[in-house]
């Protein structure tokens, strides 16, 4: 590979693994290898993930069609900040959205941290679900008090985010799965029932 390099832009497209949709990686300007190889492109796009830039943008987003709409929208929010690589307003999201759970489900009195836990005691999270609650309460914290010391890494705001999605799976998505697959039982069950 050559050595010397240039100013451009580089862009290379990309097929999500999820939906199959086209997206493009660009960095806007920066300095990359002087090659028209297209694998010594793909390598630098590679290996400068945190300056890339997608289009559409929040194609990497998820979407919460269980989850309320309010908590479901801010979650899928703190995905598009992560894409944008605005970490710290990702992971500042998604520690809201852990309260804004709670809420949703009456738990309105104390801290997050009290708010976890009632949501343990009441059931509606197990305990291994109370702890990604709760580590990303810890790292939510540092942001929502105001101590940016210490930088926030792409990989542990995908973590947060994974942990986050976690905890809506468990109080949202897999009971709503549940009442799908019961309503969809019984309703075989009457239309068999002459």
């Amino acid at each position: 590979m050559d050595t010397e390099t240039v100013m451009a832009t580089t862009m290379a497209c990309y097929r999500c693994d999820g939906c199959s949709g086209l997206m493009i990686a660009s960095i806007e300007t920066g300095s990359y290898p002087d090659s028209d190889k297209v694998s010594d492109i793909l390598s630098f796009l590679s290996d400068h993930r945190e300056f890339l830039r997608w289009t559409p943008a929040g194609s990497l987003s998820k979407g919460f069609p269980d989850v309320p709409e309010h908590i479901g929208g801010a979650a899928s929010e703190a995905y598009r900040c992560a894409d944008s690589h605005d970490l710290r307003a990702a992971v500042l999201l998604a520690r809201s959205v852990i309260e804004a759970t709670a809420k949703e489900k009456g738990i309105e009195h104390g801290g997050l941290a009290a708010k976890i836990d009632e949501m343990r005691n009441q059931e509606l999270i197990r305990e291994h679900i109370k702890e990604a609650a709760h580590e990303v309460r810890h790292l939510g914290n540092e942001m929502a008090h105001g101590d940016f010391v210490d930088p926030v890494s792409p990989e542990d705001a995908d973590l947060v985010l994974a942990l986050m999605t976690e905890v809506l799976a468990e109080v949202f998505q897999s009971p709503a799965k549940v009442a799908r697959a019961r309503a969809a039982r019984a309703a075989k069950s009457r239309a068999a029932t002459p």
